[in-house]
This record gives structure tokens, C-alpha cells and sequence, in this order.
């Protein structure tokens, strides 16, 4: 890893990670929500800390520089999202909303710095089409929650700000796959009541940038 990509991680990671107490304070909590502020624990901090490391590293090596902020909705803001998930089985609203403010911002910076209103287009297509497919699945099976649905919108819109339909449709396949690991482990330890679909969904786009980069399409 070149050392610039790894200083951006670790920085990342370091500032996500301290950050972690102050943003579960500041979360509305719904009545039904979980007690955000009770999760800050040193194993949640940990968890925090290493994810962003691995996933930010993954996005500053793999990716263009003008790419880096809309990925950031993913590797920084639904970092916190999907570690209380894996805790709570519960995301966020509000993390999901952010996540979609700093992905609009990236895209958007994305356009501008190559001057085009491509990205725009690719994003916003991404976002429709996996947004709505996982909304359809929620209307009619119910099987995922509605946080999925928006974790679901901004995985669309980077992956397909990334890579077009190709990266997209990888990133969803991953993310299902991962999903579905993660649902069988939660069956096979015996556990019983919902299980956290989001942090196997949100894996599928970094799975499948590793697959981009190995496969030699980047």
C-alpha cells in the first residue's frame, strides 16, 4: 500500500474512531431505538477503528482521488451504521440520511473535477435501481428491514459512481452473498429473532472493488 493511501487510512480511522462517542450521543433516538450511547464500548470503539482502517485503505488504493468523499459515505458514516446494526440489529435513519448527503457531495465533486455531468447520471441511475429493487423486496417479503433499503441506495449510487452496472450488480451479488453468510451463522449459533442483514450488504461494495482491481478492470 503506498504510504499516502495508508497515512489517509489510518488518519481516517483514527478521527472515526474518536469521533464514535460524540456521534452515538448526538443520534435521535426514536422510541424504539437502541440506547446509542450505552454502545460505546471499547469493543465497539475497536470495531470501528479497525473497519474504517481496512475499507479506507481499500478505497484510497483502488480508486481515484475525486472519488474518495462519495466513497466516504460508505467507509466512514455507514461505518458507525452498520457496527450498531451488527449490536442492535437497528440502523440509523439518520446515518443513512447523512450517508446520502455525503454521497451527493462526492458524486457531485466527482463531476466537477472531471467536468462532466456523467457521474451525476451514473450515481442517481445506481441509486433508483438498487434503492428501488430493495425496496421492492421490502414491500413484498418484509425480509430485510427499511434500513436496508437505504443502506441499499447509497451502495448503488457508489458502486455505480465506481464502475457503472458492472461494479453494481458485483456489489449487490457480494453484498446478498455476504448477507447470507452472515444470516447462516446467526442461525447456526443458535440465536433466534431478526439477524443484522446490513453488515454483509454493506461489505458488497469493497468485496466487489477487490474483485474490479484483481479481475484488471480498473
Amino acid at each position: 500500500m503506498p504510504w499516502p493511501s495508508l497515512l489517509t487510512a489510518m488518519v481516517t480511522a483514527a478521527v472515526t474512531t474518536a469521533a464514535t462517542p460524540w456521534v452515538l450521543r448526538r443520534l435521535p433516538r426514536p422510541p424504539e431505538a437502541p440506547d446509542y450511547p450505552a454502545l460505546a464500548t471499547p469493543r465497539l470503539l475497536v470495531a470501528v477503528g479497525a473497519l474504517t482502517l481496512v475499507v479506507t485503505g481499500l478505497v484510497t488504493c483502488l480508486t481515484p482521488v475525486a472519488h474518495w468523499l462519495a466513497w466516504a459515505s460508505l467507509a466512514v458514516v455507514n461505518v458507525w451504521a452498520v457496527v450498531i446494526d451488527a449490536r442492535t440489529t437497528w440502523l440509523p435513519a439518520a446515518l443513512s440520511r447523512i450517508g446520502w448527503g455525503v454521497a451527493a457531495v462526492g458524486v457531485a465533486t466527482a463531476a466537477l473535477v472531471r467536468g462532466e455531468l456523467g457521474p451525476v447520471g451514473a450515481a442517481a441511475l445506481g441509486a433508483v435501481t438498487v434503492g428501488g429493487f430493495f425496496h421492492a423486496l421490502w414491500a413484498w417479503t418484509r425480509q430485510v428491514g427499511y434500513g436496508d433499503v437505504r443502506l441499499a441506495a447509497t451502495i448503488g449510487a457508489v458502486a455505480a459512481l465506481e464502475g457503472g452496472a458492472t461494479l453494481t450488480a458485483a456489489a449487490v451479488l457480494a453484498g446478498t452473498c455476504a448477507g447470507a453468510v452472515w444470516g447462516l451463522a446467526h442461525r447456526a449459533g443458535r440465536h433466534t429473532g431478526p439477524f443484522p442483514y446490513g453488515p454483509g450488504l454493506w461489505s458488497g461494495p469493497f468485496l466487489a472493488l477487490v474483485w474490479w482491481a484483481v479481475s484488471g478492470a480498473l
